[in-house]
């Protein structure tokens, strides 16, 4: 019987990657299909600039350096930048298609690890749904292809934690590939943002929870100090691809800390919204990132995130008790817990400055999604203990571990139909506590990347030829748009040009986040709606206005466009 069991355990696991596999498959032709539905950030056009700035000091021979004086984007690593700048002119795409195309790349990329060290703590299964938990998050998903920054940042984050795992796995004795590939990763995260240095506690962290899970102990301690000594070599390979990919970091020894510390006190007049209410960046509550999370993420992820975490010190303590492996796994689910939690305790007890939702903090999602493939996967164990129906006669019954497994099914088929619903915005997902996106608009911020955009523009233009075959007259037209000129002008057909002086524009579109849409006066004649929002409208502006009014809306068009970072 142990030998058939053993079997049968092993097909389910097939089965469980097979399917993994199979979504895998399925995410990359999404991203093959649907790359060149997304709009331009408002950040993706001088991330470009900095990312060709970096090339061109590598080319000038190190003496160009305007990029070093560029806005404020030298407190950032140019690595996704500088790629996307290099792969531009080898593929048959406009260049923000490429840093999209490549973006969502990574981002899959980033589920399967997720997968991986779902897998590698808790089985097949629980590796199969993280990675579904993960792919099937709105603010993960959505912001596959246009959060530059966040995304590949995120995934390095997560592939560093599970290095970290595979190294306690190898202890004491490392493998010299491994460190070496643990420093690279280290080296690629800082080459985009100095958040990286976290990793360098989560190390720490990692070697401790290794010391603890086993009987402390002289040899115990030479052990995790020949253990430590051997992961030095990941510093300088670390180092070395930071200093290329982020070469103001190395050009006077504090440069990363002054970063870390400037973006510690992050004062720029930017505007959050969180519950209706409007607050400076830098005056958020300590509650503003708890928030968030509760209610940009998929309840089902948060639930069994939820379940993962409360079951967390039993499982790690069973995992201890097998020793060996159950070691790795111990540390590794400690490890995990580690890279949700203290970024989140971090920023709350700190008091940090907050803006565009959880954007900055996508990092702890790919974590996240492990914790709620562990916590869902016990669910199903424990309900595989209940029967239902059970026969009399035969004494067999439906397992309630089916139903469960039926209703988590059930549940995550909505998510996946919610976000074909939200396509191509599917970063602006709410979830039900707040009534979803419609319960979201104007009391949080939505489409802080005026995503919707491109469908606001194919609109006008619609609009625009209905009338000219109605009237047979054929003009230009002059647009006022509240977002960054580069999004509309990539779009824009020729008759259509922008125009910076809105009173004297003949149409108007905008997204409505921050009441945008607001801020000129006009019949609407075409809208952006997903899931019962309203994301943007366009407005007929021909029709004179008010003078005074006009006056206003320059006053108020002029706050807007200072809520820039840079």
């Amino acid at each position: 019987m142990t030998g058939r069991t053993s079997l049968l355990r092993r097909l389910i696991g097939r089965s469980w990657d097979l399917a993994a596999a199979l979504g895998f498959l399925a995410l990359l032709v999404l991203v093959a299909v649907t790359f060149r539905h997304y709009g331009i950030s408002n950040d993706e056009e001088v991330q470009h600039v900095y990312g060709a700035k970096l090339i061109d000091w590598y080319r000038s021979g190190f003496t160009d350096d305007s990029a070093f004086t560029y806005k404020n984007l030298y407190l950032y690593g140019g690595l996704f930048d500088m790629a996307a700048v290099a792969l531009a002119p080898l593929l048959p795409f406009d260049p923000y298609e490429t840093r999209h195309l490549l973006c969502a790349l990574i981002g899959v990329a980033g589920i399967a690890v997720v997968w991986a060290v779902g897998r590698r703590l808790a089985g097949p299964r629980a590796g199969f749904l993280a990675g579904a938990l993960l792919a099937l998050c709105g603010p993960w998903y959505g912001g596959l292809f246009n959060h530059t920054k966040d995304v590949p940042f995120a995934v390095l984050m997560m592939a560093a934690v599970a290095l970290l795992i595979r190294l306690i796995g190898q202890m004491p004795r490392l493998r010299v590939c491994t460190v070496l590939g643990f420093g690279a990763v280290i080296g690629l995260a800082l080459g985009i943002r100095v958040g990286a240095l976290l990793l360098a506690g989560y190390a720490g962290a990692a070697l401790v929870g290794w010391l603890l899970a086993g009987s402390v102990s002289v040899p115990r301690l030479r052990e995790a100090g020949r253990g430590t000594l051997r992961l030095l070599p990941a510093l300088p390979v670390a180092y070395g691809l930071m200093a290329v990919f982020w070469p103001w970091a190395v050009l006077e020894p504090l440069n990363p800390l002054r970063a870390l510390a400037d973006f510690s006190h992050f004062h720029y007049p930017i505007r959050t919204l969180l519950g209706g209410t409007e607050y400076w960046m830098y005056e958020v509550p300590r509650s503003y990132l708890v928030w968030y999370l509760g209610i940009k993420l998929p309840l089902v992820m948060l639930g069994g995130a939820t379940l993962g975490l409360l079951i967390l010190p039993g499982t790690m303590h069973r995992n201890r008790q097998a020793g060996g492996e159950g070691v790795t796994r111990a540390v590794g689910c400690g490890l995990v817990a580690l890279a949700v939690l203290f970024p989140v305790l971090w920023f709350t007890v700190t008091h940090g400055p907050g803006y565009t939702a959880i954007r900055h903090f996508l990092f702890v999602l790919p974590p996240l999604a492990v914790l709620g493939g562990i916590g869902l996967d016990r669910l199903i164990v424990w309900a595989g203990a209940w029967r239902f129906g059970v026969s009399q006669r035969t004494g067999r019954g439906v397992s309630a571990a089916v139903l469960a497994g039926l209703a988590l099914a059930l549940a995550l088929a909505r998510e996946a139909m919610v976000l074909e619903a939200l396509h191509p915005n599917e970063y602006v997902y709410f979830n039900e506590l707040v009534g979803g996106v419609a319960g979201a608009v104007r009391k949080y911020d939505v489409d802080y990347w005026a995503n919707s955009l491109p469908e606001a523009v194919e609109d006008l233009s619609e609009v625009i030829a209905a009338e000219e075959a109605r009237t047979h007259h054929h003009r230009s037209y002059s647009v006022a748009v509240c977002a960054e000129p580069l999004a509309f002008e990539k779009l824009a057909p020729a008759n259509l040009h922008w125009v910076t002086d809105w009173r004297k524009a003949d149409f108007f579109i905008a997204p409505t986040q921050e009441d945008c849409d607001t801020l000129m006066t006009g019949p609407t004649v075409a809208e952006v709606e997903r899931a019962g929002a309203l994301l943007a409208v366009v407005k007929d502006l021909r029709k004179p206005q008010d003078p005074a009014e006009m006056v206003e809306v320059a006053r108020l068009r002029t706050g807007r466009q200072q809520r820039h970072w840079w």
